[in-house]
């Protein structure tokens, strides 16, 4: 067998790094669960299941990769072949498989970045569980992943995959052209730190565990963002992420705020199927002193789509860049919106239910300091703030959940 080989981390893969070494040992919290039914026109055999997974790993380079190396500088290793092993689980909800093969961290150097689950009854797989390492892909990665595996359940093969590996993506961003794209991104970033006013030192006394994330589940906040994305003519994601940055910045009590968006870096055609790590993080910031929502609203679409295209860049030049920025200025927090079906343009009702606001996770410790994401099923809305408690605890991230819900649906019906 020929050996692997090494290259390397792209620039996406750099980010998620420095995560889980800032979340270690909680940094389970990174890895990727998918759950999806197995195709019912043809029955599918764990046999059949299995095959599909070995051909799923043969044509995914990123599913065949291992770290090596230093710890504070590791490389990518990719190997010819890979054989992940699977677990088949019979009566056992595929939701609380996921969870359990999600709840482990992965063992970057040693471990394949793919756990999967077959979930049988009556001889046949009914749902297939995959839990991926983040170093392997993002979440956009992770439906392409679904996808191919849905559709290698009923074929033997697909057409070859198209766009560059990350081994060649890395590359491409280690080279001359690569360092001039990270030094125009680095340099439009720091022109957008020169407008942030400062944000306040943590004023509260940290708890712990230090980190808690709090989710609101609402039955109203999914047809009231498209109500008011329809009427600006955006999208509900930029309703939500100005609703985010205004209440941000109101604890911050920031006229010029910031705040990082997450973006897969897929516009351009050769990239659109990259199964890999290449989302990284833009930079919006939005002048909260408008007239109304709705012109904040248009703000943070012209902002966004702006940013939108300077969100690839040298991490760790990025961090030391805007490192000496100046005290206090900085973005605050991130705010990634991961659902996997918006629909905007398509006005929904309200479904049945009340909100609910819950306490869903801990940690210790943690890269970010603040973070809002965006999720649930269209219709059912979840939306999670995940906060340092010295900057916000408990409570107060529940009131700016309830917050956020009561703001976006008033403006939906004024």
């Amino acid at each position: 067998m020929a050996e692997p080989v090494d290259a390397p981390l792209t620039w996406g893969q750099q980010d998620i790094w420095r995560a889980v070494l800032a979340a270690e040992p909680q940094d389970h919290y990174l890895n990727i669960g998918r759950v999806f039914d197995a195709p019912r026109k043809r029955p599918v055999t764990v046999e059949r299941a299995a095959q599909a997974l070995d051909r799923l790993v043969a044509r995914h380079e990123s599913l065949r990769t291992r770290l090596t190396g230093p710890r504070d500088a590791p490389l990518q290793r990719i190997f010819h072949e890979a054989r992940p092993a699977f677990e088949v689980a019979e009566g056992e909800p595929a939701r609380q498989v996921c969870d359990r093969l999600a709840a482990v961290p992965f063992r970057y150097g040693e471990e394949w970045p793919l756990r999967a689950a077959f979930v049988t009854a009556g001889g046949h797989v009914r749902q297939v569980v995959l839990v991926l390492s983040h170093l392997a892909a993002d979440g956009h990665a992770a439906d392409l992943v679904v996808k191919d595996f849905r559709l290698l359940m009923l074929r033997d093969s697909l057409p070859p995959p198209q766009g560059p590996t990350p081994r060649e993506l890395a590359a491409r961003q280690d080279s001359a052209e690569g360092r001039r794209l990270s030094r125009e991104t680095i340099g439009a970033w720091l022109a957008e730190h020169a407008r942030l006013d400062p944000v306040p030192l943590p004023s509260h006394p940290p708890g712990r565990p230090r980190f808690v994330e709090v989710t609101l589940r609402s039955p109203v906040l999914d047809a009231a963002a498209q109500d008011v994305a329809a009427r600006n003519r955006v999208s509900s994601s930029t309703v939500l992420l100005a609703a985010a940055m205004r209440l941000a910045g109101g604890l911050t009590g920031q006229r010029f705020h910031g705040m990082r968006v997450i973006v897969n870096n897929r516009f351009a055609a050769g990239r659109r199927d990259v199964v890999g790590t290449i989302s990284q993080e833009a930079l919006v910031v939005l002048d909260l002193r408008t007239e109304s929502f709705d012109a904040l609203v248009r703000q943070a679409w012209d902002r966004a789509l702006r940013a939108y295209r300077l969100a690839q860049y040298d991490p760790c030049a990025m961090a030391e860049a805007v490192g000496a920025a100046g005290p206090g200025i900085r973005s605050f927090g991130c705010f990634n919106d991961q659902r996997l079906v918006q629909e905007d343009g398509a006005p929904r009702a309200s479904v049945p239910g009340a909100t609910e606001v819950i306490r869903t996770d801990t940690m210790d410790r943690n890269i970010c300091d603040f973070r809002v994401h965006a999720g649930g099923e269209p219709g059912r809305m979840e939306v999670s703030c995940y906060a340092d408690t010295a900057l916000l605890p408990p409570p107060g991230a529940e009131r700016y959940l309830l917050d956020l819900e009561k703001l976006v649906v008033g403006e939906a019906r004024s």
